[in-house]
């Protein structure tokens, strides 16, 4: 009977101590497995940021390949330009070839190469170090026109007044200069882009019928321009104080800016996206040029004249290239004939005294990298420009009054601004570079302006 009962004992303890084992255990799995998910996933965003970092890095690569062969261009540029008899060797055209073409990593190995072409690849991609692949594009983005020519600045009219000769400074402005100015022209790409998308879209029609075009200029004038040259360009200012927000006053440094204008729509900013930008450009290319501009350069311009333009422009057999403005105009002069020589010389005239120039040269860039390490991808854009070496002006000395308005002579002991530097060259000397003859364009070093990472 003893036996039975101490049997008994035993067996309860036995179980009691098996139920606390399974207890522990099914109370420490979730925490396992909890623990092992969580190492899971850190080791997971650890690859992942790895392999953000390296299609960082890669990107990066490619960007810096690319302001490389821009500098190649740039270099190239210049000595055609210094160089007549290579100048008339190779055309811009040519040089265009030095950054237009696409780039892709790994590259690719074609069935037309030869031997020493595909072991020269292979050597390259065993020796790199990059990882993952990457895809470049250059662009060519030098046929809009900058909207920070609105803004109205007193330094940069002084600048501007001090770079002027006299007599050109006494002329009076002409009647009709307003035509020509960088803020008609918006206005008139304006009223066009709204046109065309309401003849097509009935909504977009309904939406935008009773649109103030001058009061969206005027806004954005007041926004890029010096605080101490305007105070209102004809009410932009009620724009933001009824908003409550407040002006830059200073130059776009970005496109994206457009959209927080209060008075702007964005589908009115996406309508002009492809007509204007925000970075300066030595001149509109006039290889690039648009629709929308030709319309601009040509406002009694017919639409059949535009078809034969580019229809004769981009002849799949036998494509156009403008080397200089004058080839431009031969075909507008005398192969159209849309209008004479006298006309076109006086109407480019015209826009080149407001800051608007043509010609051929490419000088700002959008530039595209993609690069994809497993499952991330980075893309970077950016704007590059590329300046023009400024050219030395005679500088008029400033004329200073008293206080009774009686001007102040000069002193003989200042220096005078336009006496030679010692270090210039002779100007008796023939090889010396004459300041009044027209010097050749040399272009610096391309530079990044703004750049955007998705």
């Amino acid at each position: 009977m003893i036996k039975n009962f101490v049997s008994i004992l035993r067996n309860q303890k036995g179980s009691v101590a098996i139920l606390l084992v399974l207890s522990a255990v099914a109370i420490v799995t979730p925490f396992v497995v909890n623990f092992q998910y969580d190492i899971e996933i850190s080791e997971l965003k650890a690859y992942n940021m790895e392999n953000r970092a390296q299609a960082k890095l890669t990107a990066e690569s490619g960007l810096q390949f690319a302001m490389a062969r821009l500098r190649l261009y740039k270099e190239a540029y210049n000595f055609i330009q210094k160089n007549e008899s290579a100048k008339n060797m190779v055309k811009p055209e040519m040089l265009d070839t030095l950054w237009n073409f696409p780039f892709v990593y790994p590259i690719p190995v074609t069935k037309k190469m030869n031997l020493i072409q595909r072991e020269a690849i292979a050597k390259f991609q065993k020796e790199t170090l990059l990882v993952g692949s990457m895809n470049l594009t250059i662009q060519n983005i030098s046929n809009k026109i900058n909207l920070n020519l609105l803004r109205i600045s007193l330094i940069a009219d002084e600048i501007k007044k001090s770079q002027t000769k006299k007599e050109d400074r006494d002329k009076k402005p002409q009647e009709g200069d307003a035509e020509f100015n960088p803020e008609t022209q918006l206005v008139k790409i304006l009223q066009n882009s709204i046109f065309s998308k309401s003849e097509s879209d009935e909504f977009f029609q309904a939406q935008y019928a009773g649109l103030e075009i001058e009061k969206l200029i005027n806004e954005m004038k007041y926004y890029v321009s010096d605080p101490k040259a305007i105070e209102d360009a004809a009410g932009g200012d009620l724009n933001f104080q009824s908003e409550e927000l407040t002006a830059k006053r200073a130059p776009f440094s970005s496109y994206s800016e457009l959209y927080a204008l209060p008075e702007w729509p964005d589908d009115i900013v996406n309508l002009i996206r492809s007509e204007f930008t925000i970075h300066g450009a030595l001149m509109i290319d006039l290889n690039k040029i648009t629709n929308q501009l030709l319309k601009i350069l040509i406002p009694d311009i017919l639409p059949e004249d535009i078809d034969e333009f580019f229809k004769w422009k981009n002849d799949p057999k036998d494509p156009k290239h403008f080397n200089d403005l004058s080839e431009f105009k031969n075909y507008i002069v005398n192969i159209g004939n849309i209008m004479t020589s006298e006309e076109f010389e006086e109407r480019f005239k015209r826009f080149q005294e407001q800051g608007l120039q043509f010609g051929p040269t490419p000088t700002l860039f959008k530039i595209i990298v993609g690069s994809t390490v497993n499952s991330a991808t980075y893309t970077l854009t950016a704007y590059v420009t590329i300046p023009a070496q400024p050219v030395p002006r005679i500088v008029d000395p400033v004329q200073e009054y008293d206080d009774n308005g009686n001007p102040i002579p000069p002193n003989p002991n200042d220096p005078d601004p336009n006496d030679p530097d010692p270090n210039d060259p002779d100007p008796n000397d023939p090889d010396a570079n004459d300041l009044d003859a027209e010097q050749p364009t040399q272009l610096l070093d391309p530079r990044i302006v703004e750049i955007i990472i998705s």
